[in-house]
């Protein structure tokens, strides 16, 4: 209860601390969202637990586990904190296999292990030797392995130190390992080898990003928060609170590597502050967040006129505000018209124009809409089939009114 109680508490204060020192940040889409992973990284610093903890909080639900060295957990202090942050101990010289079980326990419930595979903290200008054991785990799991090169963290916060400096970190983030199919000793000797080579490069990667880099990664990352909505969006459209909230984390962590806030980030924010709207359970705040919305997401649009999502984005925004709110299926339809100009957005953005054309007693407008929608209906879409639904609906509605 006790390091529970710790966890709620710390956690928001070292993503802000994290955020507030990141620089540079590549790669977040090669870690799965879903299902057991193994993270291996280098190790500097003891900062490097709060930035894996971060990347991996913003990026997917499922707890985060640190296999740690036993002495951490000599003194009721220090075993309270560790605990807080799931460690769980290990003799570094010698691992034992309950250590092995512990491992395959977090893996096997869909959980993340972050293994630091030189065993100790490095001086973190150069790798130490990488060890055996953390592929022993990771081959045993069946889990994807995916490395991590982080640079500058030991400059951040000091090895020995407990307080934090002004210094910058950068992460680079890289694909799957590849397993191989060899004898086990072959196998890990492959792996730990594949592992150094790849953190160095990810590290020099890190170290070496420009600000041109930076603004691309800023840009990856609003794309990646579009991605994580449709894969959490409800039946009803709706995104769960959990799932805005890693978003916010994430969109804090581009606009902290951005420098100048990407026209993509602030989008993308804009469309969090619709969910959050939606999600008021009394009107009048409901209407009072969407109003605020709609003038966000119409600016946008405006400064944006080549960004088709950015058209959508406003276009549903004047659609759920009322006229006197400064919205309007007036104000809408040549919005999802320059939406639905996207090849990739048609046929969601017809179903919006249908709809306003409905509203505006438009009704073979609305219809001719909402049959184009239905043949833009890209077959790979997840949501496809719930947006064909819906268009039958519409007009199954529509055919009775009229």
């Amino acid at each position: 209860m006790l390091a529970a109680a710790i966890r709620a508490a710390s956690t928001p204060v070292i993503h802000q601390q994290v955020v507030r020192h990141l620089d540079y940040l590549t790669g977040l889409e090669n870690i799965p969202r879903t299902g057991p992973v193994v993270i291996v990284a280098n190790h500097s610093s003891y900062a490097d637990h709060f930035m894996t903890l971060t990347l991996l909080h913003a990026l997917r639900p499922g707890q985060v586990w640190y296999p740690t060295k036993a002495e951490a957990f000599e003194t009721f202090g220090s075993r309270v904190w560790h605990e807080s942050m799931n460690c769980f101990s290990v003799q570094r010289d010698a691992p034992s296999d309950a250590i092995f079980i512990k491992a395959k326990e977090v893996l096997d419930a869909g959980n993340i292990l972050v293994l630091y595979p030189e065993g100790t903290r490095g001086p973190g200008d150069q790798l130490l030797p990488f060890k055996s054991g953390a592929f022993r785990m990771a081959l045993a799991s069946g889990a994807p392995v995916v490395p991590i090169g982080m640079w500058n963290l030991h400059r951040v916060l000091p090895k020995g130190s407990s307080r934090v400096t002004n210094e910058v970190a950068a992460v680079a983030i890289g694909s799957a390992l590849h397993i191989t199919q060899a004898e086990p000793r072959e196998a890990i000797t492959t792996m730990r080898h594949d592992a150094q080579r790849a953190i160095e490069a990810l590290i020099l990667q890190a170290r070496s990003a420009t600000a041109a880099d930076r603004a691309q990664a800023a840009i990856h990352i609003a794309d990646l928060m579009g991605q994580i909505v449709l894969e959490n969006l409800d039946a009803r459209g709706n995104l769960p609170a959990e799932v805005r909230q890693r978003l916010m984390l994430l969109h804090s962590m581009g606009r902290a590597i951005s420098r100048r806030n990407e026209a993509s980030l602030q989008i993308q924010h804009a469309r969090l502050g619709g969910f959050k709207a939606l999600s008021a359970r009394h009107p009048v705040p409901r209407l009072a967040r969407a109003a605020l919305v709609n003038r966000r997401a119409t600016r946008l649009a405006q400064e944006n006129t080549s960004d088709s999502f950015a058209s959508y984005l406003a276009a549903q925004s004047n659609l759920a505000t009322p006229r006197w709110a400064g919205g309007g299926h007036e104000r809408a339809r040549p919005l999802f018209e320059n939406a639905a100009q996207d090849p990739e957005l048609a046929s969601k953005a017809c179903v919006g124009l249908g709809e306003a054309f409905t509203k505006g007693g438009h009704h073979d407008q609305a219809r001719a809409a909402w049959s184009r929608a239905l043949t833009s209906i890209d077959p790979q879409d997840p949501r496809g089939g719930a947006r064909r639904a819906k268009v039958e609906r519409l007009l199954a509605q529509d055919q009775t009114a009229s």
